[in-house]
């Protein structure tokens, strides 16, 4: 099993691989599962893994694949969705793969994606955003929490 992210214009992973990678890759989650999985009797890495499938089967949650990378949206009142990823890819391709999951999730009538990351993800999507005037970031770094709007208002 691959345990390193795989650029998806070469090769596309299989969903169990991109949760091996997210798994692998997540060191905060690793951190968290350190005492339950030792509990257990398994790696971290595996608790991570059983973890992240877990939450992805939720039949509640939508489902959006972009290259080596699985999003989750779940939908909340007021056109907002609380938005988790997968993330087996390269980090360029990371960053597309969430620039078309907003496109993605503007379609479907989402006005606002919350999401718990990373100050430099952040940072890459303010780059990458930077063209446009519609899509909006914000982060709370207290909290590790992201805010994007997808657009302008709508009535």
């Amino acid at each position: 099993m691959k345990v390193w992210p795989v650029d998806s214009k070469k090769t596309m992973l299989k969903p169990q691989d991109i949760f091996a990678v997210a798994a692998h890759e997540y060191k905060q989650g690793l951190d968290l599962a350190k005492e339950p999985a030792k509990k257990a009797g398994v790696s971290p890495e595996r608790m991570s893994y059983t973890i992240m499938l877990t939450e992805y089967s939720d039949p509640r949650l939508i489902r959006i694949r972009s290259g080596n990378t699985l999003f989750t949206i779940a939908a909340l009142p007021n056109r907002t969705g609380f938005v988790r990823g997968y993330n087996g890819d390269t980090a360029p391709n990371y960053i597309n793969n969430m620039l078309e999951l907003i496109q993605a999730a503007r379609k479907m009538g989402f006005d606002t994606l919350l999401a718990y990351t990373t100050e430099p993800v952040v940072r890459a999507m303010k780059l990458a955003l930077r063209r446009t005037s519609e899509v909006k970031v914000q982060f709370d770094s207290a909290n590790q929490a992201m805010v994007v709007t997808t657009g302008p208002a709508r009535d």
